[in-house]
């Protein structure tokens, strides 16, 4: 198999009065593994279902593999899908799920049960065969959707949050088998979910979604070290960024009392953004002064949750501590990692 390109031009979908994505643009290379991440009601799912044709788009184009599809119906555009739910026919074994759509469309049965057990080869379910869906567990049930969709002639798989519905063990394993599958069948992947770990995990290039609108697509360390906008900052990195507010106190930048280093810009004021981990503990009398609100530990970390300055809630990331934090402390601020922003519409500054 190989991948079909994506470009979506000028897009809109409007749902009754609302519109949901407007003069959206896309483009997704032939091959590629791409993920839309976003909080729920950026539009994701809307998008997806747009593609597939399972819901009109209002203005705009949609090509795949080069040709205009918007004017086809859903079994014309050459589109493979995977749901959160796996969607299988109940009473029809595993090979018999993978050949339908294969038989449905002309293939002869010899050639369809060939493809269906090289595809199931690839996702190592070739000993559950046999066996109706009601026998299988999650993950194999997924395995199983997504082997369906790669049976779709043209090489274009949309996966719609398929792992949100399993725990994270599962997940984390089969976020690898869609990585080794991915390798095997080179097909292009329109991936969208809520989870940033998943994201950055599956894709050559992540989207962030906000509101319909598109704030930014980059390869996942861009995303996250070079954030376009406080939003993006805001959604990806697990615990989040601490953003603080600074004033401009002549020509320096202070939050509070505390003279901070910030970029040479207009205005009175900006967003300082520093990662947890970029804080650490310091005996310098012109660190942070801190109160320890709560100490979570994850294993070879630990979260410390602190209040600083006008009681603005800050976390740091720390290697795992023999003996608890002090109840009052200083952290310091690693400013090279440090992050700025305007305070409205949250775009990012050049340090």
């Amino acid at each position: 198999m190989s991948g079909s390109a994506l470009s979506l031009r000028n897009v809109t979908v409007r749902l009754g009065h609302n519109t949901v994505l407007e003069d959206f643009n896309l483009e997704v290379a032939a091959g590629e593994r791409l993920v839309l991440a976003g909080p729920s009601g950026s539009g994701k799912s809307t998008l997806l279902r747009a593609i597939a044709g399972l819901i009109p788009i209002s203005a705009g184009e949609i090509r795949i593999a080069g040709r205009p599809v918007q004017h086809l119906p859903p079994g014309q555009r050459a589109v493979g899908m995977v749901f959160q739910q796996a969607a299988l026919l109940p009473h029809l074994s595993v090979l018999d799920n993978l050949t339908f759509g294969l038989r449905a469309r002309g293939m002869r049965k010899a050639a369809a049960v060939q493809r269906a057990r090289d595809v199931a080869g690839w996702l190592e379910i070739s000993a559950l065969l046999e066996r109706r869906p009601r026998a299988l567990s999650g993950g194999e049930q997924q395995r199983v959707a997504l082997g369906r969709a790669l049976l779709r002639e043209g090489g274009l798989i949309l996966l719609d949050e398929p792992l949100s519905q399993l725990d994270a063990p599962l997940r984390a394993r089969l976020r690898e088998e869609l990585l080794r599958v991915h390798g095997l069948s080179q097909a292009t992947m329109l991936h969208v979910t809520h989870d940033q770990h998943e994201a950055m995990a599956l894709g050559d290039r992540i989207g962030i979604l906000e509101h319909g609108r598109l704030l930014q697509l980059d390869p996942p360390h861009a995303i996250y070290a070079q954030p376009h906008s406080a939003a993006v900052a805001r959604f990806i990195g697990s615990p989040g960024i601490n953003l603080i507010p600074l004033a401009r106190q002549g020509d320096r930048w202070h939050w509070g009392d505390h003279l901070v280093p910030g970029p040479a810009t207009e205005g009175r004021a900006l967003q300082l953004g520093i990662r947890p981990e970029h804080l650490k503990p310091s005996d310098d009398p012109t660190a942070w002064p801190v109160t320890l609100k709560r100490r979570e530990i994850l294993g070879e970390r630990e979260l410390w949750y602190l209040s600083g300055h006008d009681d603005l809630e800050l976390v740091a990331s720390q290697p795992l501590q023999p003996t608890p934090p002090p109840a009052t402390l200083r952290i310091a601020a690693d400013f090279d990692q440090a992050l700025y922003f305007e305070p409205g519409d949250g775009r990012r500054i050049p340090a």
